[in-house]
């Protein structure tokens, strides 16, 4: 469901003059290897060679990373790693590995009701995907506000819903002297259930306040 949201903002952000590199992490998409072989360190690595990539087509010294959910989550581990960012988008981040497990647990058991599947059958398996154990231990250790040297000028956070664990998150970076904004977007009150996380990544709001605030940030540099 992202892949269009992202093609759409990466539109949107062409037009405006930037330069914009979209992949799939591996073992997701079109990228190498089966889904059950990603991993954190794994992701990490693309990332960092995507932004290498960027800078490396285009010649640009600085460079932003948007990510929704858990890529929201990878693009905050990185720029405490290896990438330094102008401009840290994250969209509807997961903050929490565990909380985020748990919210899946909920959707997987909903889903099993409504097509009256019953339990699932496999462990291993989480919303129709293959989990590792190794991966899904790696990623429930993770909290983004539990991460020490962010290396971003800005956070952007953009998200749907009031949630604590996003004002947390903020006033943690606000106090390491990162400057924050945060933009509400909430879903359109008239799009049905049925088609409700698909119109929710389709929204022009969101992609609209995310490019809009990339392009702010740009214009008073």
């Amino acid at each position: 469901m992202a892949h269009w949201a992202f093609r759409r903002l990466s539109g949107l952000l062409a037009r405006e003059g930037f330069h914009v590199l979209r992949f799939d992490w591996s073992g997701t998409g079109d990228s190498w290897g089966h889904t059950s072989e990603g991993t954190v360190p794994i992701w990490l690595d693309d990332l960092a060679a995507a932004a290498r990539e960027l800078k490396d087509v285009t010649g640009a010294s600085a460079i932003s990373l948007v990510g929704r959910r858990f890529g929201a989550t990878l693009a905050a581990l990185a720029s405490a790693g290896t990438i330094e960012v102008d401009t840290l988008v994250l969209w509807d981040p997961v903050v929490s590995g565990r909380a985020y497990f748990g919210e899946l647990e909920d959707i997987d058991r909903r889903e099993n009701t409504r097509l009256l599947r019953g339990p699932r059958l496999r462990p291993d398996e989480l919303v129709g995907f293959p989990v590792a154990p190794e991966l899904r231990r790696s990623v429930e250790e993770i909290d983004l506000r539990r991460v020490a040297g962010v290396r971003a000028r800005r956070i952007a956070l953009v998200a749907d819903q009031h949630r604590n664990e996003y004002r947390e998150l903020l006033e943690v970076a606000h106090g390491t002297g990162i400057s924050t904004s945060y933009d509400h977007v909430p879903e359109d009150p008239s799009v049905t259930n049925a088609g409700q996380r698909e119109a929710a990544l389709l929204s022009a709001r969101s992609l609209t306040a995310i490019t809009g605030r990339l392009v702010g940030e740009a214009q008073r540099d």
